[in-house]
């Protein structure tokens, strides 16, 4: 009698053990799937209901992303899916704002882009180095460090939603108010000119194949001086070893949209984007 009942509450025990453990695979999947949740309504604008239009007010410019349409080519499938990764890592992570934004180089690491076979801790310099090498149109080293430049710092700001992020960006890559509130194709975000933005998202019918070529050929940066002053070496702070960086002088070129400019193989393609970029440019 006494070895059934020992049994019997063997059993039990068993069968609570078992039933522990299934809810606390059911909890870590509730988690997991109430972060991907948060992760989906991140940066999303306009909801109908009062409460939210509130919290959207409330909202620092830098925490809101742009709103991207599901991805329709291969680039904006590969950095969409690298951004929701990192931010899902971020959600679920116990680390702060500050240790996030810790975790990646507050300047683009070039080596990433000058040297292809050196691979940095920086993920972010990592795919966008690995994206603009894959557009050999992008012949030029001044082109090639500038698209890299320019799309480090965006990705950095769509990855951490950050003051710092957002302040290190220039004023003209950040998003115009079409960008913030109307789905639209991410490929539009990396384009400098803010009025070509917002003629490309009220354009959806023009497609990344239609304007990668002849962007990627035509586009300039009007840096008249030897192309491989672009690029300096330095010692980095953190290894105490020598390193390529952005040369200063070339940066605040960049940071001037005006510098920024298309050809005639573009213009010939989009006559009225090219109005634009010359009213963004001269402004």
């Amino acid at each position: 009698m006494l070895t059934r009942a020992v049994e019997e509450r063997s059993h039990q025990t068993a069968a609570l053990h078992t039933r522990v453990a299934t809810l606390e695979v059911e909890n870590s999947q509730l988690r997991t799937q109430n972060a991907a949740l948060q992760l989906s309504l991140m940066g999303r604008e306009g909801s109908t209901t009062p409460s939210s239009g509130l919290l959207t007010m409330s909202r620092e410019p830098w925490e809101t992303a742009p709103k991207n349409a599901p991805s329709t080519c291969l680039a904006d499938e590969i950095l969409q899916g690298f951004i929701a990764s990192v931010r899902t890592d971020n959600l679920l992570s116990a680390m702060s704002v500050t240790e996030r934004a810790a975790a990646y180089s507050l300047k683009p690491k070039l080596c990433s882009l000058i040297e292809p076979d050196r691979s940095t801790e920086d993920d972010i310099s990592n795919v966008a180095a690995d994206m603009v090498r894959s557009y050999p149109e992008i012949e030029t080293l001044p082109k090639q460090v500038a698209v890299f430049w320019n799309m480090v710092l965006l990705l950095k700001w769509m990855v951490l939603l950050d003051q710092q992020s957002w302040d290190l960006m220039p004023e003209w890559l950040r998003p115009t108010p079409s960008q913030r509130e109307t789905p639209h194709a991410a490929w539009i975000d990396r384009i400098p000119w803010p009025r070509a933005r917002e003629y490309l998202i009220a354009h959806p019918d023009i497609t990344l194949d239609d304007w990668a070529a002849p962007y990627s050929s035509s586009f300039d940066v009007s840096w008249t001086y030897d192309p491989s002053l672009v690029v300096i070496a330095c010692i980095a702070p953190d290894s105490g070893n020598p390193e390529l960086s952005i040369n200063p002088v070339y940066e605040e070129h960049l940071r001037q949209l005006r510098n920024w400019t298309v050809g005639d193989v573009f213009r010939q393609q989009f006559p009225e984007i090219s109005k634009l970029v010359d009213e963004d440019t001269a402004s």
